[in-house]
């Protein structure tokens, strides 16, 4: 079920970031959360292709979810795998009876989903990545959260293609593979604390976003001062 003023509010917001200068992981980040919310699924998340033309994890909703997208990198299948490489929708509405993904799928299931779609995200000459978004429950994907799934994942792509603090270089390739960049920081950041604070890691990252956002600071600049050593944090 879609969550038509939820689905606005994202819309809304999207329209005033793409005025001012932005950190494409922390878009990315706080997007996966809204998407989630809006299409009624259990999470989200975001992977690119890097400069190597290599499907990496970028951004997620929350742990399980950053688990499931690097698994699927690393079984070398899945729902995201497929729509980046044929630029089409994948749909699975059961995991446990789709033998599309035999790898992948008892992973899945194991780490509490039961569905999953993906949405690939198109550039003016291909493809950069994919949007997934995943269920707890198997149950029938209705073509109104289809059609708001790639909705959403146009919206993901604009951010990434109009990324002005990522604008050093006008080559696309460039502006990707600093955001991944960014990504890897961010997870030093999050498994730092993690053991400095005696947390789990997605405590960890609500304690390393909350501080960007209450100090009006970059997240990519707060973990970087974190990983230097430079900055101490409090849950």
């Amino acid at each position: 079920m879609v969550e038509a003023e939820r689905l606005a509010q994202i819309l809304r917001a999207f329209a005033r970031t793409l005025t001012r200068e932005y950190s494409i992981t922390e878009v990315l980040d706080t997007l996966s959360v809204d998407i989630a919310g809006a299409l009624d699924v259990t999470g989200a998340g975001v992977m690119l292709e890097d400069d190597r033309g290599v499907l990496r994890f970028v951004a997620a909703s929350d742990e399980t979810v950053r688990t499931i997208e690097v698994l699927q990198i690393e079984l070398g299948e899945g729902p995201c795998l497929r729509s980046y490489k044929t630029g089409e929708v994948t749909v699975i509405e059961d995991l446990a009876r789709d033998a599309t993904f035999p790898k992948f799928s008892p992973r899945a299931m194991d780490a509490g989903m039961g569905a999953v779609h993906s949405y690939p995200l198109k550039g003016p000459h291909d493809c950069i990545g994919a949007l997934n978004l995943y269920l707890a429950e198997a149950r029938p994907v209705a073509q109104d959260e289809i059609d708001a799934g790639l909705l959403l994942a146009d919206v993901c792509t604009t951010y990434l293609l109009n990324a002005r603090t990522l604008a050093e270089t006008s080559s696309r390739a460039g502006q990707l593979q600093q955001a991944l960049d960014s990504r890897v920081v961010i997870e030093q950041a999050k498994g730092k604390l993690s053991e400095q604070l005696g947390v789990d890691v997605g405590e960890a990252f609500d304690v390393l976003r909350r501080y960007a956002r209450n100090n009006g600071r970059n997240l990519h600049q707060v973990a970087r001062e974190v990983v230097d050593g430079r900055l101490k944090l409090r849950p």
